[in-house]
């Protein structure tokens, strides 16, 4: 099993870097939105979390969050920016039916604040409740407190990978962004980090747009759970966030991998030779030298 395990791992980890080293700047993240229904298994502990702020098929929520917490084989799952996709098909229909222009019909965006939750034991539904004052008053602080705990604690794991990088064989991307003909201003560039825990989980940090702030974030382990085809990294699946709450989280992830983490500076300054040392060795260098003649 661990063999096989490590070989996953291993492929897995190889496509990141290909996906990285391909097609120039452009990324896309194949992803499937979680459903209870699809997942592969439910007889383990774990949290998944899904944020997607991103226009990939008008057929496909553009903003949304998912938690999903299993937990002695009841799975609890969250949505925040839910929009019921049986009423947003029917609204598109008739829209094209009677030829009029389609705005974006994902009306509820993501923000911060859980409107939906599905409890089942198993495979057995429990509860559902898509209202968001019921949602928000009876589970927001639990959302948010199991948010947040969950990506702050991947963060620092991967913040460690980035302080111990010279073992951990963290790979960093940093291209230069293709600028407009009326475009004066200063390049900007794409940065993307990559790297493997010991436990071969695989984490990601994207900054696309070249601001600065990390947009994507995610973090895999090829154990074998999904919710369908090409659903996407099954730990964390934060796709081009634009919430402040997250970016306070997220947002220096690829900075810091690719100009170095406050750790690593202090580090550094830590084991910074003195003036008086590097005196003392010039001094021994030159007797050397003048002995030798």
């Amino acid at each position: 099993m661990l063999k096989k395990i490590g070989k996953a791992s291993i492929l897995c980890l190889i496509f990141i870097l290909l996906v990285q080293i391909s097609n120039g700047n452009a990324k896309t993240h194949p992803f499937v939105i979680v459903d209870i229904e699809n997942i592969s298994r439910y007889n383990e502990d774990r949290i998944f979390f899904q944020h997607i702020e991103m226009v990939t098929d008008e057929k496909i929520d553009n903003s949304i969050a998912s938690l999903l917490i299993i937990k002695d084989s009841k799975v609890y799952l969250f949505r925040d920016g839910y929009d019921a996709p049986e009423n947003v098909a029917t609204h598109r229909l008739t829209l094209e039916m009677e030829n009029r222009l389609i705005p974006d019909l994902w009306e509820n965006k993501a923000d911060g604040n859980p409107d939906y939750i599905q409890v089942t034991d198993r495979r057995t539904e429990l509860l559902k409740n898509v209202t968001q004052d019921f949602v928000t008053k009876n589970f927001g602080e639990f959302y948010k407190n199991a948010r947040d705990s969950f990506l702050k604690k991947h963060v620092a794991i991967f913040t460690d990978l980035m302080v111990n990088r010279k073992n951990t064989g963290l790979f960093v991307r940093r291209e230069p962004l293709a600028k407009r003909v009326y475009d004066t201003g200063p390049v900007k560039y794409f940065i993307s980090a990559t790297a493997k825990t010991m436990a071969e989980y695989i984490y990601y940090a994207e900054d696309a747009d070249g601001d600065g702030i990390t947009e994507t974030f995610m973090v895999s382990i090829p154990d074998g759970f999904h919710w369908g085809y090409q659903s996407g990294a099954n730990v964390i699946f934060i796709y081009n966030n634009q919430q402040e709450d997250i970016k306070n989280v997220i947002g220096k992830l690829a900075h810091n991998a690719y100009y170095g983490t406050p750790e690593e500076e202090q580090v550094i300054k830590e084991t910074f030779p003195k003036s008086e040392d590097i005196t003392n060795m010039i001094e021994d260098v030159y007797r050397t030298v003048k002995t030798q003649n």
